[in-house]
């Protein structure tokens, strides 16, 4: 089977973006230098990097400022404009873009690719010390750093309050203010990265041509697909894909009674006590979250029906299985950690999530576990985000504001997206249309969370025509994880 055809519905009329006018910008070329990683890799040797000091508070002149780091790499060919790349999270670096970053330089060589670092992560201004470059567990906390942490991070509640989506969004502005340039502008984000950039669209004073949204977050409102029901989403999907087993007579055919029968029956079990002897042999001891997280990468999700029979016929195989082939496919991102400060900023996400992005902050692990109890796929984030404890800032007026003057958009989404499902994004693009705006959606059929990584040709070609490079249907082919 193919991972494949993607369908393009043009919600409004689509726009030709290369016509938009340009207005010149700041001239900073002498502001960038070689990047202190660049000889270290070769994807990076012609990037140049430069740091940005900006005020904590954004119109507030009192003195007090973050650094903002930027990393650039020059247009190839004939320049003909410039990307703006938004990583997710929040609380991931710009170095998630990196591992690809050839490719896509390969494909769009007229143009400047910028990489900020969301405040308080990367090689910014982060939250704490232990946070930072210098410190004992570089920009990774370790188990030592925690304590000290969250205590800096309580003790500087007024600092740390400052560590906003609509700062970062202000931050972004400022960014390119200082360092944009000539020709079309487009904002790319994945992920968080979506919603990053929308808020950016609603506080805007520079121009932009496009956003482009993979995997696009639903609209903050919405309290069915939010953080705190992210199980609920994961549950979904998984239930999906084990509906293509059961489909499957060969899949199918290799449990009694069939394959969601006898995952029920594994589950009951397990809830009863009757299998205890599984939490030893699965990662993290929960099978629900250990199946949970294989949604994510195509590889490792073809594996669910292999792990659901050793559990019940051979128990003992799960660790190997985990191993050597669970585990090698869920490594797809493991190459982003070779880059310098490119660890994952667990205050970030908790501030951001505690303030703005869970609609049920006050749930606790007794709530979330009762609300799971019936659920066959889960997601260990609704569960840890029980336990954060982050000083949270109040919610401005950008905060589920609507949207207005929005710049065109396209939208890349994924079908069988266990993080930011197809159905929550379009609940977000009525938002944008109910403003006027102009959206266009490309959905990946069968495709999960971040077509960035696993998608890109779809992505590539779906930017291609966003910007009227090419206007022929595409067909969308990538590896069948079956």
């Amino acid at each position: 089977m193919k991972i494949g055809l993607y369908s393009s519905a043009l919600l409004t009329a689509a726009v030709l973006l290369g016509a938009c006018a340009t207005v010149p910008g700041a001239s900073s070329e002498t502001r960038f230098s070689a990047c202190p990683d660049a000889g270290r890799f070769a994807e990076l040797a012609d990037s140049q990097c430069a740091t940005f000091e900006t005020a904590l508070r954004p119109g507030r002149q009192d003195g007090e400022t973050v650094e903002l780091f930027l990393r650039m790499f020059p247009a190839t060919q004939r320049r003909e404009g410039e990307f703006w790349m938004l990583a997710g999270g929040p609380g991931e670096t710009g170095a998630s873009f990196l591992t690809r970053i050839d490719e896509f330089r390969a494909r769009f060589p007229g143009y400047d690719i910028f990489i900020p670092d969301h405040r308080g992560a990367g090689r910014s201004s982060r939250l704490c010390e232990g946070e930072t470059p210098g410190s004992d567990g570089g920009t990774a906390l370790t188990a030592s750093e925690f304590g000290a942490c969250f205590g800096e991070i309580w003790e500087n509640a007024e600092r740390t309050t400052a560590f906003s989506m609509s700062h970062a969004a202000y931050d972004l502005d400022a960014l390119i203010a200082e360092f944009g340039g000539r020709g079309l502008r487009l904002v790319y984000g994945v992920s968080y990265g979506t919603g990053h950039a929308l808020r950016f669209s609603q506080l805007r004073t520079q121009r932009v041509d496009g956003l482009i949204l993979d995997s696009l977050v639903p609209p903050l409102h919405d309290d069915q697909f939010d953080l705190s029901r992210r199980s609920h989403t994961t549950d979904s999907i998984g239930r999906r894909v084990l509906g293509e087993c059961a489909r499957d007579s060969g899949c199918d055919g290799r449990f009694e009674g069939g394959v969601e029968a006898a995952y029920g029956r594994l589950l009951a079990d397990i809830a009863d006590g009757r299998r205890d002897d599984l939490a030893e042999r699965i990662p993290g001891g929960n099978l629900k979250h250990a199946l949970g997280s294989m949604l994510d990468i195509p590889a490792a999700r073809a594996l669910i029906p292999d792990v659901i029979e050793s559990a019940i016929n051979a128990p003992d195989s799960l660790p190997v299985l985990f191993s050597e082939k669970v585990g090698p496919a869920a490594a797809v991102f493991a190459d982003v950690m070779a880059y310098d400060h490119a660890d994952f900023s667990i205050p970030l996400a908790g501030l951001i999530g505690v303030s703005e992005t869970i609609r049920r902050p006050d749930s606790t692990s007794e709530d979330v576990a009762q609300a799971e109890e019936a659920l066959w796929f889960t997601s260990r984030l609704t569960t840890v985000q029980t336990f954060t404890n982050m000083p949270a800032y109040a919610r401005d007026a950008y905060f589920d504001a609507p949207y207005a003057d929005l710049p065109p958009v396209l939208v890349v989404q994924g079908t069988l997206d266990p993080k930011t499902p197809l159905e929550g994004a379009q609940l977000h693009i009525r938002d944008m249309l109910e403003t006027g705006a102009t959206v266009q959606l490309v959905t990946v059929e069968r495709a999960p969370h971040a077509l960035w990584y696993f998608a890109p040709d779809c992505l590539y070609d779906a930017i291609d025509a966003f910007i009227g490079r090419g206007s022929r249907p595409v067909r969308c082919e990538t590896v069948s994880d079956r």
